[in-house]
């Protein structure tokens, strides 16, 4: 059991270090946010943590719960820019700043190297 290969392609490995720092910030992130979308945003977090481990250690499962987490976490950081752009620019620029990480992480997963790799590869 690894942390971090660095036999795995450059994409996949930006995909694990991204999904590592995504579940960190998610689990402080559903910690402070309360509401009906912690528990999501709590799941979220769990699933780009678990996910990352198991694609460092060639798990497919691995590879489906970083992606599916991911796709959430950037659907939810979407829908805060599309709610900031009623509150004004530069709530609307700070959302869409924050939204860049998200986005680098579900494109660093469903690369087509990435998927390549995750189809050879992995159990």
């Amino acid at each position: 059991m690894i942390w971090f290969n660095p036999r795995h392609p450059q994409t996949m490995q930006a995909a694990v270090i991204l999904g590592y720092i995504s579940g960190v910030f998610g689990l402080l992130r559903s910690s402070a946010l309360g509401g009906p979308l912690a528990p999501i945003m709590l799941l979220a977090a769990l699933g780009a943590l678990g996910g990352a481990f198991g694609v460092a250690n060639n798990k497919r499962v691995g590879w489906l719960a970083l992606a599916a987490a991911s796709v959430v976490v950037a659907l939810f950081f979407l829908g805060l820019v599309v709610w900031a752009t009623q509150q004004g620019v530069n709530r609307a620029m700070q959302s869409l700043i924050n939204t860049v990480f998200p986005v680098a992480l579900v494109a660093a997963v469903l690369h087509r190297q990435t998927r390549e790799y995750m189809k050879a590869w992995f159990d």
